[in-house]
Protein backbone atom coordinates (compact mmCIF):
# COMPACT_ATOMS: atom_id res chain seq x y z
CA UNK A 1 0.00 0.00 0.00
CA UNK A 2 1.28 3.35 -0.76
CA UNK A 3 1.86 5.81 1.91
CA UNK A 4 -0.26 8.32 2.57
CA UNK A 5 1.35 11.87 1.66
CA UNK A 6 3.47 10.09 -0.86
CA UNK A 7 3.12 10.67 -4.46
CA UNK A 8 4.75 10.80 -7.47
CA UNK A 9 5.64 14.70 -7.19
CA UNK A 10 6.55 14.77 -4.01
CA UNK A 11 9.24 11.59 -4.88
CA UNK A 12 10.11 13.68 -7.97
CA UNK A 13 10.92 17.38 -5.37
CA UNK A 14 12.74 14.92 -3.17
CA UNK A 15 14.96 13.30 -6.11
CA UNK A 16 15.74 16.60 -7.34
CA UNK A 17 17.09 17.93 -4.24
CA UNK A 18 19.08 14.50 -3.55
CA UNK A 19 20.51 14.93 -7.33
CA UNK A 20 21.72 18.51 -6.63
CA UNK A 21 23.34 17.36 -3.34
CA UNK A 22 24.72 14.06 -4.79
CA UNK A 23 24.95 14.32 -8.30
CA UNK A 24 22.94 13.33 -10.87
CA UNK A 25 25.00 9.70 -11.37
CA UNK A 26 24.68 9.23 -7.73
CA UNK A 27 21.08 9.27 -7.03
CA UNK A 28 19.43 5.84 -6.56
CA UNK A 29 16.43 4.33 -4.85
CA UNK A 30 17.84 3.53 -1.86
CA UNK A 31 19.14 6.59 -0.91
CA UNK A 32 16.09 8.33 -2.41
CA UNK A 33 13.96 6.41 -0.21
CA UNK A 34 16.14 6.89 3.08
CA UNK A 35 15.38 10.82 2.17
CA UNK A 36 11.70 10.47 2.14
CA UNK A 37 11.79 8.04 4.52
CA UNK A 38 9.66 5.30 3.23
CA UNK A 39 10.95 1.38 2.21
CA UNK A 40 12.35 1.58 -1.44
CA UNK A 41 9.23 -0.52 -1.96
CA UNK A 42 7.49 2.22 -1.22
CA UNK A 43 8.63 3.97 -4.60
CA UNK A 44 7.53 1.89 -6.64
CA UNK A 45 4.00 2.62 -6.39
CA UNK A 46 4.05 5.71 -7.54
CA UNK A 47 7.72 4.94 -10.19
CA UNK A 48 8.93 2.08 -12.10
CA UNK A 49 12.23 2.74 -10.91
CA UNK A 50 15.32 5.02 -11.40
CA UNK A 51 14.69 5.00 -15.53
CA UNK A 52 11.48 6.23 -15.00
CA UNK A 53 12.78 8.71 -12.39
CA UNK A 54 15.00 10.19 -14.74
CA UNK A 55 12.30 10.50 -17.48
CA UNK A 56 10.44 13.21 -14.51
CA UNK A 57 12.96 14.37 -13.50
CA UNK A 58 14.14 15.40 -17.33
CA UNK A 59 10.71 16.96 -17.18
CA UNK A 60 10.34 18.81 -13.85
CA UNK A 61 13.84 20.67 -15.12
CA UNK A 62 12.22 21.28 -18.76
CA UNK A 63 9.00 22.72 -16.95
CA UNK A 64 11.00 24.86 -14.08
CA UNK A 65 13.32 26.12 -17.06
CA UNK A 66 10.35 26.64 -19.31
CA UNK A 67 8.93 29.01 -16.66
CA UNK A 68 11.56 30.34 -15.82
CA UNK A 69 12.07 31.33 -19.96
CA UNK A 70 8.58 32.48 -20.42
CA UNK A 71 8.88 35.36 -18.00
CA UNK A 72 11.17 37.28 -20.33
CA UNK A 73 9.15 36.71 -23.29
CA UNK A 74 7.14 40.05 -22.60
CA UNK A 75 7.08 41.78 -25.85
CA UNK A 76 10.30 43.76 -25.71
CA UNK A 77 12.24 44.10 -29.30
CA UNK A 78 13.55 40.80 -29.73
CA UNK A 79 17.38 41.16 -29.09
CA UNK A 80 16.39 42.67 -25.75
CA UNK A 81 14.13 39.65 -25.20
CA UNK A 82 17.17 37.30 -26.02
CA UNK A 83 19.51 39.25 -23.47
CA UNK A 84 17.01 38.71 -20.97
CA UNK A 85 16.49 34.60 -22.01
CA UNK A 86 20.01 34.30 -21.84
CA UNK A 87 21.01 35.88 -18.41
CA UNK A 88 17.61 33.40 -16.91
CA UNK A 89 19.11 30.37 -19.01
CA UNK A 90 22.71 30.66 -17.31
CA UNK A 91 21.22 31.47 -14.11
CA UNK A 92 18.96 28.78 -13.82
CA UNK A 93 21.71 26.36 -15.34
CA UNK A 94 24.16 27.69 -12.18
CA UNK A 95 21.74 27.58 -9.69
CA UNK A 96 19.89 24.15 -10.37
CA UNK A 97 23.03 22.24 -12.22
CA UNK A 98 22.04 18.61 -11.92
CA UNK A 99 18.13 19.02 -13.17
CA UNK A 100 19.27 21.16 -16.14
CA UNK A 101 21.75 17.53 -16.71
CA UNK A 102 18.73 15.54 -16.22
CA UNK A 103 17.24 18.15 -18.90
CA UNK A 104 20.05 17.35 -22.02
CA UNK A 105 19.61 13.46 -21.90
CA UNK A 106 16.54 14.20 -23.12
CA UNK A 107 17.44 13.09 -26.77
CA UNK A 108 17.56 9.58 -25.09
CA UNK A 109 13.95 9.87 -24.18
CA UNK A 110 10.88 8.48 -26.24
CA UNK A 111 8.31 9.43 -23.31
CA UNK A 112 5.32 11.21 -24.88
CA UNK A 113 5.23 13.61 -22.61
CA UNK A 114 9.10 14.74 -22.51
CA UNK A 115 8.72 14.78 -26.46
CA UNK A 116 5.88 17.03 -26.16
CA UNK A 117 7.98 19.46 -23.49
CA UNK A 118 10.91 19.00 -25.54
CA UNK A 119 8.95 20.65 -28.57
CA UNK A 120 7.97 23.28 -26.85
CA UNK A 121 11.30 24.20 -25.47
CA UNK A 122 12.68 24.33 -29.06
CA UNK A 123 9.73 26.14 -30.21
CA UNK A 124 9.86 28.94 -27.72
CA UNK A 125 13.31 30.26 -29.44
CA UNK A 126 11.61 29.78 -32.81
CA UNK A 127 8.59 32.15 -31.07
CA UNK A 128 10.94 34.85 -30.17
CA UNK A 129 12.17 35.28 -33.38
CA UNK A 130 9.25 35.81 -34.90
CA UNK A 131 8.62 39.56 -34.43
CA UNK A 132 11.29 39.63 -37.42
CA UNK A 133 9.86 38.33 -40.07
CA UNK A 134 12.09 36.07 -41.16
CA UNK A 135 11.13 32.48 -43.10
CA UNK A 136 10.18 29.91 -40.88
CA UNK A 137 13.63 28.05 -42.21
CA UNK A 138 15.57 30.84 -41.69
CA UNK A 139 14.35 30.92 -37.51
CA UNK A 140 15.08 27.57 -36.85
CA UNK A 141 18.49 27.58 -38.19
CA UNK A 142 18.87 31.12 -35.82
CA UNK A 143 17.22 29.33 -33.02
CA UNK A 144 19.41 26.34 -33.34
CA UNK A 145 22.63 29.00 -33.00
CA UNK A 146 20.78 30.74 -29.87
CA UNK A 147 20.13 27.27 -28.08
CA UNK A 148 23.64 25.67 -28.88
CA UNK A 149 25.77 28.68 -28.06
CA UNK A 150 23.72 29.47 -24.59
CA UNK A 151 23.91 25.37 -23.67
CA UNK A 152 27.73 25.27 -24.96
CA UNK A 153 28.61 28.17 -22.65
CA UNK A 154 27.03 26.84 -19.63
CA UNK A 155 28.03 23.42 -19.98
CA UNK A 156 31.80 24.30 -20.40
CA UNK A 157 31.24 26.91 -17.51
CA UNK A 158 29.61 24.30 -14.99
CA UNK A 159 32.58 21.92 -16.43
CA UNK A 160 34.84 24.64 -14.91
CA UNK A 161 36.28 26.07 -17.85
CA UNK A 162 36.62 29.98 -18.21
CA UNK A 163 38.62 30.46 -15.22
CA UNK A 164 41.18 32.59 -16.79
CA UNK A 165 42.20 35.75 -15.18
CA UNK A 166 42.55 37.32 -18.44
CA UNK A 167 38.79 37.77 -19.04
CA UNK A 168 35.74 37.02 -16.82
CA UNK A 169 33.18 34.24 -17.46
CA UNK A 170 30.57 37.07 -16.86
CA UNK A 171 32.09 38.99 -19.78
CA UNK A 172 32.37 36.34 -22.19
CA UNK A 173 28.74 35.29 -22.17
CA UNK A 174 27.99 39.02 -22.22
CA UNK A 175 29.93 39.06 -25.81
CA UNK A 176 28.49 35.70 -26.89
CA UNK A 177 25.03 37.27 -26.38
CA UNK A 178 25.62 40.09 -28.41
CA UNK A 179 27.26 38.22 -31.21
CA UNK A 180 24.24 36.51 -30.94
CA UNK A 181 22.01 39.73 -31.34
CA UNK A 182 24.27 41.50 -33.71
CA UNK A 183 24.08 38.09 -36.33
CA UNK A 184 19.92 38.45 -35.70
CA UNK A 185 20.67 42.00 -36.80
CA UNK A 186 22.81 40.67 -39.79
CA UNK A 187 20.34 38.64 -40.85
CA UNK A 188 17.13 40.08 -40.38
CA UNK A 189 19.02 42.49 -42.85
CA UNK A 190 19.52 40.92 -45.50
CA UNK A 191 15.83 39.84 -45.73
CA UNK A 192 14.44 43.07 -45.33
CA UNK A 193 16.70 45.04 -47.74
CA UNK A 194 19.43 46.52 -44.93
CA UNK A 195 16.59 47.71 -43.10
CA UNK A 196 16.06 46.39 -39.24
CA UNK A 197 12.61 46.13 -37.92
CA UNK A 198 11.92 44.75 -34.57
Amino acid sequence: MARKGLSRDTIVDAAAALAEQKGMENLTVRELADALGVKPASLYNHLQGLPELNVRLAERALDRLMQTLEQVMDGRPVTDTLRALAAAYRTFAQEQPQLYRAMMLLPRFSDPGLVARKKAFMDLFVRMLEPLGLPARERVHLSRLIRSTLHGYVSMETAGFFRSPLATADESYERATEWLCEQIERTEANYHGGTIHQ
